[in-house]
C-alpha cells in the first residue's frame, strides 16, 4: 500500500513511487522494481530496467537517470494496479542477450607464496670426462614480495676446480595488473621475426601468463533467439561441445571451445513441446591472434652478457633498451611492434597478423636498422589450418647490411630464410608431412632441405613411422628413416629402426620403461649400429621422495664408459629442512601439526605419508593455478579431530606454499550415569557439559558421549524427570581414545548445592 508521503502533486498530476512485479513478454522475471506511476504512465531508472534485460544502449542512457517507458520506442507495457504487476513487451533488439559461457572457466584466485629458501641440485659424472664430477645448483629464496635465484655450475676434480655463473636475478609478480618486474640477468622479449639478446638490467612488461583463466586469442560467438524457455546444444565439427538452457529472448553462445584452425560451430535449440530450430556457421581460430583490447608487452635496460655458460660476469659496457609489443585492435587484427637501441645499432619494426575471414591467417612484418648496421627486413607468411590438411608458409629477406643486437656479438642475421610445411590426414590413424626448409647465412654454405613424412597407427599399440629428407644444395646428403614403436604396457615400450644417411646404413633395438610418478625404477638398453660403429647402452633410474638417480653404461666401438647422475631438493621452510625431488616451479609443504603417517593426495593420487615431523613435500604444483591437495583421515588415530581435509592452493612461480592442516586431540569419552541406588539415568535425558556448552542425550544404560573434556568436568542432567549434576576428572593421554570412564553418581541438584 502507498503511504501518503509517497504521493507528490504537480498542479492536477499526482506521482507516486510502486514497485511492481516485472514480466517480460509474459514470462516472469521473479524480480520486484521501483516504479514511478503518473497517472498510469511508468518510468523507472536506467539500472533497473537493464536488471530485467532492458538495452537502453541506442539511447545512451546511463546509471541512475529516469527513464519514461512511453519514450522507449519499440517498447509496450501493460500496468495493473490491482495486482502490483507490469508485463513489458520487447523486440529481441532491444532485449539485452543472455550470456552463456562454453569455457566456465572461473577466474584463477589471487596467488600466494610463503618464505623459504630451496637449493636444487643436478651431480654429473662420467669416466673419461675432463672433470670428476660437474655439479649444477640454484639457490633460491622467496616470500609473499618476491622471488630471488643464482644459478651455476661447479666443475670439481680436474686440473682447475671452478665455478661458473649462469643467471642471477630478483622477480616481483602483480595479479592485478598483470605486469612483472625482474632485476638482474634476463632474456630480452622478441617476435616470431626478431631475435633475443641474454642483458643483465631491469625487464618490466605484461605477463598474461598471471591469468591462466583469461582467454588471450579471439574466441568465436554465436546469437540466437528463442520464444519459450530451451535448451540450447553446440557442436563443433559435428562432436558435442556444450549444453545448457535459456530463457525466452535472444542469447549469445560467448568463447566457442574444441577448435583451433577452421571448423564448423552448430546450435540446436529445443523447447519443451520438441520443436528444434538448428543454426551453422564456419569458424576460424588462431591461438596466436590477441583478442580484441588485449596488448601484451616488455621493455629492458641493461647490459648485453658474453660468452654465457662460459664466463661468470663478461658483459658489454654499452647500454642497450629493448621494447616489444602487441595489440589486439580486432579480432582480426593484432598489431606488433619492436625496437633495439644501443651504441652504433638502431633497430626498430612493425608486423601484423590479419584474420582472412574462415581463409586463414597472414602475418607479416617490416623493420629497419641503422648505425653500423643498415638495411632492412622483410618477412611475409601464411597459415591455414583445418581437419582436412594445414599448411604454414614463412619467408623472411634481409636487404642491405640489416643488424641487429645479436649482429654485434658475432651472430649474423641470416639473409634469407623460407619455411613450408603441409601435413594431410590420410585417414583415421594415417598422416602424412611434407615440409621445405630453406636458409642462406654470411659467409656460410646456402642449405635447402626437403623432407616428407608418414605415420601410421597399425594398432592400437603399434606406430609405423617412415621419413625421408635431402639437401638440395648437397648432392650426397640425403636420408630415410624406418621405424616401428611398440606399446608394452602404460610405462614400457620397444622400438626398431633402420635407415640411410649420407650413404651409411644404420640400425636401432631397444626398449625402455619410463619412472612411475609415484616414484620407483625405470631402465632404459639399445643395440645398434651407425655406420661402421656398434654401440651398445644400458641405463637405470630410480625415482624417490628424495630426487632420482641415474647410471648409465656405453660401449662406443669397443670403448666403455660409465656415467651417474643425481638430482633433487633441499628446502628450508616451516622450520624443517626438507630433502625432495627436483623443484622446478611451485611446490607445497603439507604440514599435519606433527602428526606422521598421514596419507598426503594431489588431485586425487596418493603422493605419499608425513614424516616424523608431520611434513610431505609435494615438488610440482602448477604456479597461478589452481592445485588441489588434501589428507586420508582414514590414517589418523580415533582420538583426533581436524577442521578439514582439504586445501586449495594457488602459488605464485617458483615459490612454496604451507597446507596446514589443523589437528589437534579429541578429547571426548562415554560417560556411565548412574544414581546413589545403582539405578541407570534414564534413556533421554538431556546431559550439558558446564566447561564447553556441548549437548547430548543419555542413552541405554546410563551412557552419554561428552566432548572437549578437560582435567575437572560438571554435567547437568535435565529431562525425563531427572534434575542432577555429576562431577569427575579427565586425564589427557591417561586412557585410551575415546574411553568409556565411570559409573558416575549423579547427585540431585538440590543436595549436590547443599
Amino acid at each position: 500500500m502507498d503511504t501518503p508521503d509517497q504521493l507528490i502533486s504537480f498542479g492536477n498530476i499526482a506521482e507516486r513511487d510502486v514497485f511492481l512485479e516485472v514480466s517480460i513478454n509474459g514470462h516472469g522475471t521473479s524480480q520486484l522494481l521501483r516504479f514511478r506511476d503518473a497517472q498510469g504512465r511508468l518510468s523507472a531508472s536506467a539500472d533497473a530496467l537493464r536488471s530485467v534485460g532492458v538495452d537502453l544502449s541506442g539511447m545512451g542512457v546511463s546509471g541512475d537517470r529516469e527513464v519514461q517507458l512511453d519514450l522507449i520506442a519499440g517498447l509496450r507495457y501493460a500496468y495493473n494496479p490491482g495486482t502490483q504487476t507490469v508485463d513489458i513487451m520487447l523486440p529481441d533488439e532491444l532485449r539485452m542477450p543472455f550470456q552463456l559461457d562454453t569455457q566456465g572457466l572461473a577466474k584463477t584466485p589471487r596467488a600466494t607464496s610463503g618464505r623459504g629458501l630451496v637449493l636444487n641440485y643436478d651431480a654429473y659424472t662420467q669416466t673419461d670426462a675432463q672433470y670428476r664430477v660437474s655439479l649444477f645448483t640454484e639457490q633460491r629464496y622467496f616470500d609473499p614480495s618476491g622471488l630471488f635465484s643464482n644459478t651455476g655450475t661447479a666443475y670439481l676434480g680436474g686440473a682447475g676446480d671452478r665455478y661458473v655463473r649462469y643467471d642471477t636475478y630478483w622477480t616481483r609478480s602483480d595479479q592485478d595488473t598483470l605486469r612483472t618486474l625482474r632485476l638482474g640477468d634476463t632474456i630480452t622479449s622478441s617476435l616470431n621475426w626478431s631475435r633475443s639478446v641474454r642483458v643483465a638490467g631491469i625487464q618490466w612488461g605484461r605477463n598474461l601468463a598471471l591469468r591462466p583463466d583469461l582467454v588471450t586469442f579471439p574466441m568465436s560467438s554465436l546469437s540466437a533467439s528463442s520464444v519459450v524457455p530451451s535448451s540450447v546444444a553446440l557442436y563443433i565439427n559435428g562432436v558435442q561441445q556444450y549444453t545448457g538452457n535459456v530463457p525466452p529472448g535472444p542469447f549469445v553462445v560467448n568463447q566457442i571451445p574444441g577448435i583451433t584452425g577452421a571448423g564448423q560451430a552448430t546450435l540446436v535449440t529445443r523447447d519443451a513441446l520438441g520443436r528444434t530450430v538448428s543454426t551453422s556457421v564456419p569458424l576460424y581460430i588462431d591461438t596466436r591472434m590477441l583478442a580484441r583490447g588485449l596488448s601484451s608487452y616488455s621493455v629492458e635496460a641493461g647490459f648485453v652478457r658474453r660468452q654465457f655458460s662460459v664466463r661468470s660476469f663478461d658483459y658489454d659496457n654499452k647500454p642497450v633498451v629493448t621494447a616489444s609489443g602487441r595489440y589486439g585492435y580486432s579480432d582480426d587484427l593484432t598489431l606488433e611492434a619492436h625496437s633495439e637501441a644501443s651504441a652504433g645499432i638502431y633497430n626498430a619494426g612493425a608486423g601484423a597478423l590479419v584474420k582472412l575471414g574462415q581463409a586463414g591467417v597472414v602475418s607479416g612484418s617490416v623493420s629497419g636498422s641503422a648505425g653500423n648496421y643498415g638495411g632492412g627486413q622483410v618477412s611475409l607468411g601464411y597459415q591455414y589450418v583445418r581437419p582436412e590438411f594445414s599448411v604454414d608458409t614463412q619467408a623472411t629477406r634481409a636487404l642491405g647490411d640489416y643488424g641487429d643486437l645479436g649482429s654485434r656479438e658475432d651472430a649474423p642475421v641470416p639473409r634469407q630464410t623460407e619455411r613450408i610445411t603441409l601435413s594431410l590426414p590420410l585417414a583415421a590413424s594415417q598422416s602424412v608431412a611434407f615440409s621445405y626448409i630453406g636458409y642462406r647465412m654470411p659467409q656460410v654454405p646456402a642449405a635447402r632441405l626437403g623432407s616428407a613424412s608418414y605415420t601410421a597407427n597399425l594398432h592400437s599399440r603399434v606406430v609405423m613411422s617412415l621419413s625421408a629428407y635431402n639437401d638440395f644444395n648437397q648432392s650426397n646428403s640425403r636420408g630415410v628413416y624406418l621405424g616401428l614403436t611398440l606399446m608394452l604396457g602404460d610405462r614400457t615400450q620397444a622400438t626398431v629402426s633402420a635407415g640411410r644417411q649420407g650413404g651409411q646404413d644404420s640400425y636401432s633395438v631397444g626398449a625402455q620403461s619410463s619412472v612411475p610418478y609415484e616414484g620407483g625404477w625405470g631402465w632404459g638398453v639399445q643395440n645398434g649400429r651407425m655406420g661402421g660403429m656398434q654401440y651398445n647402452q644400458g641405463q637405470a633410474q630410480f625415482l624417490g621422495s628424495y630426487g632420482q638417480l641415474t647410471g648409465l653404461v656405453q660401449d662406443y666401438g669397443g670403448r666403455t664408459q660409465a656415467a651417474a647422475q643425481a638430482s633433487g631438493s633441499l628446502v628450508l621452510m616451516d622450520g624443517a629442512l626438507l630433502p625432495t625431488r627436483r623443484i622446478n616451479d611451485s611446490f607445497a609443504l603439507v604440514s599435519t601439526d606433527g602428526v606422521p603417517d598421514v596419507s598426503v593426495l594431489h588431485e586425487n593420487r596418493k603422493l605419499g605419508t608425513t614424516n616424523s615431523g608431520g611434513h610431505l613435500l609435494v615438488p610440482d604444483l602448477s604456479s597461478y593455478q589452481t592445485n588441489r591437495l588434501s589428507i586420508d583421515p582414514e590414517d589418523l588415530p580415533v582420538d583426533m579431530k581436524l577442521d578439514t581435509t582439504k586445501a586449495v592452493l594457488v602459488p605464485q612461480a617458483g615459490s612454496g606454499v604451507l597446507a596446514k592442516f589443523q589437528i589437534g586431540k579429541y578429547a571426548a569419552a562415554s560417560v556411565i550415569l548412574k544414581f546413589a541406588d545403582g539405578a541407570f539415568v534414564p534413556v533421554g535425558a538431556e546431559v550439558a557439559h558446564v566447561e564447553s556448552g556441548k549437548r547430548s542425550v543419555v542413552g541405554y544404560d546410563g551412557l552419554a558421549f561428552v566432548e572437549d573434556l578437560v582435567e575437572r568436568n560438571h554435567l547437568r542432567v535435565k529431562g525425563a524427570g531427572v534434575s542432577c549434576l555429576v562431577e569427575f576428572d579427565y586425564e589427557h593421554g591417561a586412557h585410551r581414545p575415546l574411553p568409556t570412564l565411570g559409573p558416575f553418581v549423579c547427585e540431585p541438584l538440590k543436595r549436590a548445592s547443599q
